[in-house]
């Protein structure tokens, strides 16, 4: 659900022609550019035999190579091995301003079309084209000497980019600040911990001032304080027209701070489109299973009244993209109520929302868990609550029949609007999350939150219910 819709309208005049144009500009000339990008490697039974190809490759047309050993190049060579596809076919491409998230499964090809994009593996077919300076992090300490202090490493990066050491080292605070490291900038690049190198290679990357900006991963070693850190970077970067290629399997993160994603799966793209529907994608392939659908319901069962339906409401069929899960048991309808009982989707401050959604269940299921969580419209999660989390003993489901489950919660969220997702699930991962997804539907409601008086109650995403005391 696009929230871009319920905003005021405020184009007018002159605005509204400099905006097509910058729109048709940037429609024109996109920044990356990749058209059926495909990497093909070939695998080999021994070492001994990709030698003798690469060999019978170099004497090919040679006269005065003997006979008998042509015969056991051409032996070597016979005996490798099959194609294997790292990239198959991938096309997207990526607008100045915009960010794209990449996820799938170790080796489904991320990395592989990352170091395409930054130059440094060329694809077997198809064709890149980048334009403007790109900032990489695709390997940890990646360009660093581990010889040289951090300080040094730091002069050398920006010096392969075209800056002059007089530009660099009035800038250099501006690094030490960022990458927070202390002394150590002083201190060769090998006695660096993993969080250290990374701190410093991002640190560097941010007064290169580049057009588009790769991150492979790179930022999951660092702490919390440096990924907060590294968020703000990117959002205030993206503002000025950075673009940002973003792979990592932090899928929060990936919703955060991209509008698009592409999902890879054996090297192909599974999915390209908004990154909230891309990461629902991922999950239908990798947790419940690529092309699962409703499990029918046998024969020998009947449909059993069950709770109805509120009065005027139909079963609904949600957008496929919205939805993941085996489908033992389907969600239906959801409605979000205020304290009287009546539907609604705008709040005060504190009011109080009833979430209520209804289930049929296509198989007898026992160990049913509920859950739901509420984002904000940056795909932020500000809060998501499950049957474990509350204590509350798993669900059994009759075959056939309709179930009704409700939620009260406390609207005590910051001003704005807010989407909320619903699942069903079985066991527990340890988080309080399912380890199995019967059904879930992402996107299902959205409400809007008010605060009531000239300016809000607080900032933020959540009420806190904070108290001072002042001596």
């Amino acid at each position: 659900m696009d929230f871009a819709g319920r905003l005021p309208a405020a184009r007018s005049g002159l605005a509204d022609v400099e905006r097509d144009t910058l729109a048709s500009t940037r429609m024109s000339s996109p920044l990356v550019e990749v058209r059926q990008v495909s990497k093909t490697y070939r695998l080999w039974a021994k070492p001994s035999d990709r030698l003798a190809s690469m060999l019978l490759e170099q004497t090919r047309g040679l006269p005065l190579l003997p006979g008998f050993l042509r015969a056991k190049l051409d032996a070597a060579a016979d005996r490798r091995g099959p194609l294997f596809h790292a990239l198959r076919e991938v096309s997207f491409s990526l607008e100045k301003g915009e960010s794209i998230g990449i996820i799938g499964r170790n080796g489904s090809g991320k990395s592989t079309l990352l170091q395409i994009l930054a130059g440094t593996l060329q694809p077997t077919t198809g064709e890149v084209r980048v334009g403007g300076r790109i900032a990489a992090l695709l390997e940890l300490g990646s360009g660093f000497n581990p010889e040289f202090s951090g300080r040094e490493n730091v002069l050398l990066q920006a010096a392969l980019f075209g800056f002059s050491r007089r530009e660099i080292l009035s800038r250099m605070a501006e690094v030490e600040e960022f990458a927070g490291i202390g002394d150590f900038i002083d201190q060769p690049a090998k006695v660096y911990s993993s969080g250290m190198l990374v701190r410093l290679a991002f640190a560097t990357q941010t007064i290169l001032a580049p057009d588009l900006f790769i991150v492979d991963e790179a930022l999951a070693v660092g702490d919390v304080f440096f990924q907060a850190k590294c968020a703000r970077f990117f959002e205030e970067r993206l503002k000025t027209g950075m673009s940002l290629i973003l792979v990592s399997h932090d899928l929060v993160a990936v919703k955060a701070l991209c509008r698009q994603a592409l999902v890879l799966h054996e090297g192909h793209v599974s999915f390209a489109g908004r990154s909230a529907e891309a990461v629902s994608h991922y999950h239908h392939l990798y947790r419940s299973g690529a092309g699962t659908g409703p499990t029918p319901i046998p024969a020998a069962v009947k449909r059993g009244p069950g709770v109805a339906l509120p009065a005027g409401a139909r079963e609904r069929n949600w957008n496929s993209r919205q939805e993941v899960g085996s489908r033992e048991v389907d969600i239906v309808h959801c409605r979000l109520l205020d304290a009287q009982g009546g539907e609604c989707s705008m709040f005060d401050l504190n009011d109080e929302a009833r979430l209520e959604f209804y289930v049929r269940a296509n198989v007898a299921t026992d160990f049913v868990m509920l859950g739901f969580e509420v984002a904000n419209r940056h795909n932020q999660v500000v809060y998501g609550v499950t049957t474990i989390h509350l204590g509350i003993e798993s669900q059994a489901m009759e075959a056939g029949r309709l179930h009704r489950f409700a939620c009260a919660f406390r609207a005590a969220l910051g001003a704005g609007d807010y989407l909320v997702d619903v699942a069903l699930g079985r066991g527990d991962r340890g988080d309080g999350a399912p380890e199995h997804l019967l059904h879930r539907v992402s996107g299902i409601a959205a409400f809007t939150v008010r605060h009531a008086g000239h300016r809000p109650g607080f900032f933020g995403a959540a009420d806190l219910g904070a108290r001072m005391e002042i001596a």
